[in-house]
């Protein structure tokens, strides 16, 4: 299956009473049953089957009948939806590993993997697995009557992140933006009278009416209110170097921590911004700037809706080795569902914060499942196949830039960029258009420049998926 994981053999049935804990109980004893665990051997097969039909970049369909449905399908949804999609783009459900069919037919690679989220690609079999196992439960969980999916997710993803910082504390939430507001709250709380947020030039927080105000995008706020409660600082810059760039920020800082005396409180930073273009820094400029944020007595905030898994490390935190400064964090995407991390002194009074959803069953069992494979079958570190693969793609990409076909190249992990001729829309956006027709799903970041931005499916793609990608790639520019 295109380099998809495969399930040992008797694996399932293993996984079934061991990994959810229910040995003993009714719940445990329907997932062990020798009926249950035959019927999910079937349905898995017969999924397998078919996925072996999507296994590499196809045209759509010719036949007029699958077209003229298609654009109706199209043309019903955009106008039910008030707007374009970007790109034409409506998928069957069907998947394998970084190959998607589209509702026309065709098989297209996803470098875009839904913005993040599927870091395994589709219809991994392990994920699968847990979508079957989760149908003996309810759709839905709740933060007042959670499951022990639950507690399995936040147990195993507490002691991840608490292995080099001090986030021992978490609360599931919905999608990044929630869990950035509830970041956002528990941080005005912990140090009130202070409300004041610093954020970065160029950042993406969500498109909440807090998050909105936090991201760097005037045309996200177009017609709405601003309240005055984010203080904009300069990223790093190759240009001025790691002690230009600390001297100018800190002055920033220091600037307004002045004019506003103990109004703020918090540092919000994606140690690698994704919309923003994929920019990060080395990791002596971080500390630098987190010292001078913690002699204001800030709190340290890291977004990691985006960075979460893609980084080579499971946080990018630990990429940069700096757990020991952060005090919240955030993460969703790969993780299938999203969640704020936190110090114990961080932990919120009651009332503050809650919500109907925790998050969907399949999700959370996913979210745990995703969390296993990473941590224990070689993905992370230097030698893992996260940045293995990571390496052959700005290789390939480096090649292009070396040979003028490209004039920029920011890669780190599965997140990579890279900027065609001068960077402008224009250029972009006919490129993105040209790959899609040829086969590859990708999108855009920064902002004047702007880039090609990809998520590759690291988790299932082969050495040899990335060389035809990059070869689809050089033939469009």
């Amino acid at each position: 299956m295109g380099g998809c994981y495969r399930l040992k053999p008797m694996e399932s049935a293993n996984i079934a009473e061991n990994s959810t804990g229910l040995r003993g109980l009714r719940a445990g004893d329907l997932l062990a049953s020798s009926r249950f665990q035959a019927a999910k051997k079937e349905l898995l097969a017969a999924i397998g089957d078919f996925q072996k039909k999507v296994s590499s970049v196809q045209p759509a369909s010719t036949e007029a009948s699958v077209q003229a449905r298609y654009k109706e399908v199209l043309d019903r949804f955009q106008t039910q939806r008030g707007r374009e999609l970007y790109f034409p783009y409506l998928t069957t459900g069907l998947g394998n590993g970084p190959f998607v069919e589209l509702y026309d037919g065709s098989v297209k690679f996803d470098m875009i993997s839904g913005i993040g989220f599927n870091l395994f690609g589709h219809a991994h079999p392990a994920l699968m697995e847990e979508t079957l196992d989760g149908l003996s439960s309810d759709i839905m969980q709740g933060n007042l009557q959670p499951g022990i999916e639950a507690t399995r997710l936040m147990d195993l993803l507490t002691q991840q992140a608490s292995k080099k910082s001090g986030l021992k504390t978490g609360w599931f939430s919905t999608c990044g933006t929630m869990a950035n507001e509830v970041a956002l709250k528990i941080i005005r709380q912990k140090h009130f009278p202070a409300s004041k947020i610093f954020a970065f030039k160029d950042c993406f927080a969500g498109r909440s009416t807090a998050m909105q105000e936090i991201t760097d995008n005037p045309k996200y706020r177009e017609g709405q209110p601003i309240f005055g409660e984010v203080h904009y600082l300069s990223f790093y810059s190759k240009e001025l170097g790691v002690k230009g760039s600390l001297d100018r920020v800190t002055a920033e800082m220091n600037s307004v921590c002045e004019r506003y005396p103990g109004k703020m409180a918090a540092v919000m930073i994606e140690l690698v911004q994704g919309e923003g273009g994929f920019n990060f820094a080395p990791r002596e400029w971080y500390v630098g700037l987190f010292e001078n944020a913690k002699k204001h007595g800030l709190a340290i905030w890291a977004d990691e809706i985006q960075t979460f898994a893609r980084t080579g490390e499971l946080f990018a935190f630990e990429k940069f080795d700096l757990g020991n400064y952060i005090d919240v964090a955030t993460v969703a995407k790969a993780l299938q569902a999203s969640a704020v991390l936190f110090r114990p002194e961080y932990n919120p009074r009651a009332g503050l914060i809650a919500g109907t959803f925790t998050g969907s069953i399949t999700a959370l069992r996913s979210g745990r499942r995703v969390l296993e494979m990473l941590t224990q079958d070689g993905y992370l570190g230097e030698n893992g196949k996260i940045q293995k693969l990571s390496r052959v793609f700005e290789s390939k990409l480096r090649s292009l830039q070396e040979r003028k076909k490209i004039s920029e190249v920011r890669v780190i992990g599965s997140m990579i960029a890279f900027q065609p001729g001068q960077g402008t829309m224009d250029q972009v956006k006919a490129l993105l258009f040209k790959l899609y027709e040829r086969g590859v799903v990708a999108f855009y970041c920064g902002h004047d420049p702007y880039l090609v931005r990809m998520l590759p499916p690291f988790g299932v793609m082969t050495e040899d998926q990335v060389h035809q990608v990059c070869s689809i790639v050089e033939e469009c520019l």
